[in-house]
């Protein structure tokens, strides 16, 4: 969508842990925004992520990301990263692995039709990433 889609997933973004594995990534959007206003998907090597396997944490706080709609207060800084904690067979370290990651942005200041909807700033992002 733009030039800050490059800094979504960084080449530091995938991490192994003892239940699955962790995906930083950051927004693209140039203004923070809340959680409620965001919405993920991902892939890793094909095989697409449930939901129901995915935490999302910002500022510390987890949420289950079934919930990621209801977070009003809770707010992705520009400068900062959100984690997506993935109960997932473990991920090997120093191992390679292709990650899609869409993510949708639902910007509330923005409305572009009659009825009140909000732009959609939509990037999708395919990386190599090292398992770290």
């Amino acid at each position: 969508m733009g030039p800050l889609d490059k800094f979504i997933l960084r080449d530091d973004s995938l991490r192994a842990t003892a239940t699955g594995f962790e995906l930083q990534f950051h927004s693209h959007w140039y203004r923070s925004l809340p959680l409620s206003c965001m919405n993920c998907k991902a892939s890793i090597d094909g095989e697409g992520i449930d939901e129901k396997n995915i935490y999302i944490e910002a500022n510390g706080n987890k949420y289950p990301f079934n919930e990621i709609a209801t977070q009003y207060n809770e707010w992705l800084f520009i400068t900062d990263a959100a984690t997506l904690h993935v109960s997932h067979e473990p991920l090997e370290r120093g191992k390679d692995y292709t990650v899609e990651f869409k993510l949708d942005l639902f910007i509330p200041y923005i409305i572009v039709s009659a009825e009140g909807k909000t732009l959609l700033a939509s990037s999708t992002v395919t990386k190599k990433l090292n398992c770290q």
